[in-house]
């Protein structure tokens, strides 16, 4: 009996064994083979060929059923019939389409061959690799948004469609231009499916200054996640619209220059005596020709009897002109303070300049002394090519009555820079000097000359600057001899050397000093920069000092006339610099040694120098420790305090720089310590708070300072606090500026002129230079301090009416000026989907974003798309157009036949178009059936 069991379980095992196997094997000979036949050009379609081959003796009747992943869309039939007798074979064509919506990644066909009942025969797939496609775009959904009112809402929609065939996470974000806190930013997150778009929106109320222009701009950028990608941006412009407006200049103009009207005030208390009372200010205006500008500066000290006056002045610029009053001040090769007078012109071009000026040389604009009593000056300049980097020239003549050395000196001379190729270029200046002196009825020539270079010679990098002038010269480097050189070069795996010569000779004479004072020096750098292992650097050098002088003779106990003193230095230096992967943090270590050659003894001593910071974000800190002087000055004042130890230096310092709320509030803040034979020990430290808002800032500014040396101490401890108004900025413009007045009326009779039955025109929209404007209850609207020049105006239709584009050119200071409205036409059409649900190949239909160019005399003057019912309106005044269906804007698998039509508009009148028939196509199945050789 159990015998019998079992073979009955083993024979039931290899039965159910044998229904699965038998379909396996194909049992009714047909088989299938995919055939891939994909042009490599041809990227996202596949051209694929079935093969079935009935190698059985009954006839085979089926079809092949195709299985597509979500993105891949078949354009044939999804079943194809497959009726083959024995023998026969089939080749059946296949026409896949991979879209957009297609995930990236490997994906598979399948193609199922099954029998009239349902039994899958054979089974194929293919497999398809879809690249990954990463592509967004933002735009904005209202590029231009008009407001009325301080109390409306702004909206400001940005729309972000994901191309792509990947789920992507993005970031947008929208910068707000706002003068309390300089700009804001709101930041929105979302995450956008495959060929989805999601709008982002962010509403806000105008701020007061946003309300002051007549046009602002909103940016939004977007950023694709996690690595922060910016993949696109848009802007849209905010139209302040009103009757009047003010010329508004752009940051970029080359015409204006922005200023900060502001005034300040302030009291400041130095140690336990003096009391210092200061009033600062700065600002300008327009003028209808030009504009004025000026700056102010008054102090007292302690109730003194007169304030001083010194950096204030008044200027007017009208076109290239330049007229200024007051303080002048002139860094030149003869360099000019004072109280005086000067004019300046530019050419329209600014490529040439002449300037000239007066100059008593008067420390305080309100100054009791004499006049011309600490002497005077005056000068002329001009310049070709003042803003070429390239190449210029300039020329100019100084003349300064100096009372103390009582001559007149004269100076003349020329400056000129030339770019030799992108590589090599070269400044230089020469001036020649005639000094007249009246006591020792002497006349002193002198003279000055400079070179200037930078060129590279096969990756080595020169650089020189040569400077000489006489000891009687009576520019700002009198009797000084100057040489530098510097060359560096980057060799194998980024090594880099460089080497620095510099050589000095000071040796100024004068005819009312007794003196003969000689200083000379040399120093040289040479070293090597080696590659970056990580985070660290490392540098290594060499280097020599050499300074002689007499300035120091009398710590010696010795007269200046006799030979000077001498140090030198020989030091070999090391410095190893670090910072971390993403830049906050930062430290530098560095180290000299060597040996030093002091005046007065035979044998060279030693010398060291440590260095060291540390940097991260608002706080940075530093220290030094110094054995041994480094300089002439250092060992002499060691000698005064008959100081027979070597010369020893400690400084530390930590300063922080940190804003608070939002950037309203700033510290500014820090601590130092040296120790040394000359200061002692002298702690110091100061703290700086300022707040800002828009209209006005506070600030409180503290600083402390302690010395005791071994012959006296002090302790000095300053507070200021002080209030700064800030006024209306202003853009100032030099050229001549003007109003235009307009008057905007409905033209019912269309003449042109305003005449009985027309009326005016209130709340029109007038679009000029850009700029909207909204008319008032009388149909006027005012553009207030215009610069001279051709401005456009722009076409809006809207209620029906229509003014006249022009460019209207303001050359007078009063511009007056009436746009009458035409009635316009109205053209409304619409687009109808026209096709068989059977046949037609698969597609999206769509209603909106249908686009229509509209043309007049062969010429493109609008487009117009359709909303989301399909329809669409476009206002045009009286003529024949042609209104043209743009077919790149109609879905996939979709064409219109009749895609123009002409039309004839009238004024005041409805034209209704006959609705576009889109059409879509229809399905084309081939079976082609071939029988074996």
């Amino acid at each position: 009996m159990p015998d019998y069991l079992f073979r009955k379980i083993i024979f039931v095992f290899f039965a159910l064994l044998l229904c699965i196997y038998i379909p396996a094997q194909n049992l009714s000979g047909v088989t299938m083979e995919i055939r891939n036949e994909t042009s490599t050009d041809r990227s996202g379609i596949l051209d694929l060929i079935v093969v079935l081959k009935n190698q059985g003796n009954n006839r085979f009747k089926g079809h092949v059923h195709i299985s597509v992943p979500s993105g891949f869309r078949n354009i044939l039939d999804t079943d194809m019939e497959a009726d083959l007798g024995p023998g026969e074979s089939a080749f059946l064509p296949v026409k896949i389409i991979v879209t957009n919506n297609a995930s990236s990644g490997l994906s598979n066909v399948v193609f199922d061959l099954r029998d009239m009942q349902g039994r899958v025969v054979d089974r194929e797939k293919i497999e398809y690799r879809v690249a990954e496609n990463t592509t967004m775009r933002i735009t904005a959904e209202n590029p231009v948004i008009f407001i009325n009112s301080e109390h409306d809402s702004i909206i400001v929609r940005a729309r972000v469609a994901n191309l792509g065939n990947k789920k992507q996470d993005v970031t947008v974000v929208f910068k707000l231009p706002d003068a309390d806190q300089g700009n804001l930013f709101t930041e929105q997150k979302g995450s956008i499916g495959v060929q989805k778009d999601t709008v982002f929106i962010v509403r806000f109320l105008p701020t007061p200054n946003m309300l002051k222009n007549p046009e602002f701009t909103i940016n939004v950028a977007a950023f694709r996640e996690p690595d922060k990608e910016i993949f696109g941006n848009a802007s849209i412009s905010i139209q302040n619209v009103s009757s009047s407006q003010r010329y508004r200049y752009e940051q970029n103009s080359d015409f204006a220059n922005s200023t900060k009207n502001t005034i300040t005030a302030s009291y400041r208390r130095i140690g336990e005596t003096s009391n210092m009372y200061q009033l600062t200010g700065s600002g300008g205006f327009n003028l209808p020709s030009g504009y004025l500008f000026a700056r102010g500066n008054i102090y007292t000290i302690n109730n003194q009897n007169d304030p001083i006056v010194n950096n204030t002045y008044i200027s007017y610029h009208r076109g290239g002109s330049t007229f200024t009053l007051g303080n002048i001040s002139r860094l030149m090769e003869m360099s000019l303070f004072g109280r005086g007078a000067e004019y300046s012109y530019t050419t329209p071009d600014k490529n040439r300049k002449l300037e000239m000026g007066f100059v008593d040389q008067t420390f305080s604009l309100i100054e009791r002394n004499a006049f011309l009593k600490y002497g005077y000056g005056f000068y002329v300049r001009g310049a070709v090519g003042e803003l070429n980097d390239k190449r210029g020239i300039s020329a100019g003549y100084v003349f300064r009555n100096d009372p103390y050395e009582h001559a007149d000196h004269n100076l003349a001379g020329s400056d000129f820079r030339y770019a030799f190729n992108k590589d090599w270029r070269m400044n230089g200046r020469i001036y020649g000097g005639l000094s007249s002196y009246q006591d020792l009825k002497l006349t002193k020539p002198s003279l000055a000359v400079e070179s200037q270079y930078s060129g590279i010679i096969k990756k080595v990098n020169l650089n020189g600057n040569y400077f000489y002038s006489s000891d009687y010269y009576p520019g700002n480097r009198r009797g000084v001899l100057q040489i530098q050189q510097n060359i560096s070069a980057q060799l194998y795996k980024e090594y880099s050397v460089y080497g620095n010569l510099t050589i000095s000779d000071f040796s100024p004479k004068y005819y009312f000093l007794n003196t003969n004072l000689q200083s000379n020096s040399t120093r040289f750098d040479g070293g090597l920069n080696f590659p970056r292992k990580g985070n660290f650097g490392l540098g290594v050098s060499f280097q020599y000092q050499q300074e002689k002088s007499n300035t120091y003779n009398n710590f010696f106990d010795t007269t200046l006339n006799e030979e000077s003193k001498q140090l030198v230095s020989r030091r070999l230096t090391e410095y190893l610099n670090w910072s971390s992967s993403d830049l906050r943090h930062s430290a530098g270590l560095g180290l000299e040694a060597g040996l030093v050659n002091y005046p007065d003894m035979q044998r060279p001593k030693y010398q060291m120098k440590a260095v060291g910071n540390y940097n991260y974000k608002w706080l940075s800190v530093s220290f030094s420790y110094q054995y041994g002087s480094y300089f002439l000055s250092e060992y002499a004042f060691s000698k005064l305090f008959n100081q027979a130890n070597t010369y020893k230096k400690v400084f530390a310092s930590a300063f922080v720089n940190q804003n608070f709320f939002n950037h309203t509030l700033n510290l500014n803040s820090g601590l130092s310590y040296t120790d040394d034979i000359l200061y002692g020990k002298s702690p110091s430290g100061f703290v700086n708070l300022k707040y800002n808002k828009e209209r006005y800032g506070v600030f409180l500014n503290s600083s402390w300072f302690n010395y005791a040396s071994r012959s006296t101490g002090n302790n000095i401890f300053t507070i200021e606090a002080g209030v700064s108004l800030y006024l209306a900025s202003n853009t100032l413009n030099a050229g001549k500026k003007g109003d235009i007045h307009a008057f905007v009326y409905y033209d019912y009779n269309d003449n042109n002129i305003y005449d009985d039955g027309d009326k005016p025109a209130e709340g029109y929209l007038i679009m000029l230079n850009n700029i909207s404007f909204k008319t008032d209850k009388e149909g006027t609207l005012a553009y207030n301090s215009v610069p001279f020049g051709k401005y456009p105006m722009k076409q809006i239709i809207q209620q029906g009416w229509y003014y006249d584009e022009c460019d209207v050119e303001l050359n007078k200071y009063n511009y007056s000026m009436d746009i009458p409205l035409h009635q316009n036409g109205t053209v409304q059409g619409s687009i109808l989907y026209d096709y068989d649900a059977k046949t037609a190949l698969e597609f999206s239909p769509k209603t909106g974003g249908i686009v229509f160019n509209i043309y007049r005399n062969d010429k493109l003057l609008q487009r117009t798309i359709t909303d989301d019912n399909g329809e669409f309106v476009s206002f045009l005044e009286s003529g024949v157009y042609r209104i043209e269906l743009n077919q790149n804007s109609l879905p996939a698998n979709t064409y219109c036949e009749r895609t123009a039509v002409e039309v004839n508009v009238q004024a005041g009148k409805i034209k209704h178009l006959e609705p576009f028939m889109i059409r879509v196509k229809t399905k084309n199945i081939r079976v082609k059936k071939f029988g074996e050789d």
